[in-house]
């Protein structure tokens, strides 16, 4: 049976070291979504992630703009809009808009 999920909210995120982060959940275990969550990430201009590393894979879509991934230390990714990257688990890395316009990127997360 197929689930719709509509007008998913955005939420402004207020970890530390973020700022003009706002997220939305897609899809997940409450909308039956077992094995993967998605969500919608709306970066403002100059808005960057916290440092993180998840202990599952990501998979970030660059839906709209143009973001800087910053990972394994020092190195830096330019992602522009139709771009994918798989972040493996335990990899620390953030996201940063360098665009004068907001971002938004699909991220794809396992269970």
């Amino acid at each position: 049976m197929a689930v719709v999920t509509r007008s998913a909210r955005d939420t402004r995120i207020s970890e530390k070291g973020s700022r003009g982060i706002k997220e939305a959940l897609l899809a997940g275990p409450a909308s039956g979504c077992n094995k993967f969550t998605v969500r919608r990430i709306t970066l403002e201009p100059g808005g960057i992630t916290a440092r993180t590393g998840f202990s599952q894979t990501a998979v970030y879509f660059v839906f709209h703009g143009r973001v800087a991934l910053s990972h394994q230390g020092d190195e830096l990714d330019m992602l522009q809009q139709g771009d994918t990257a798989i972040v493996h688990p335990g990899e620390i890395h953030h996201l940063h808009n360098i665009e004068d316009t907001k971002s938004i990127v699909i991220k794809v997360a396992s269970q």
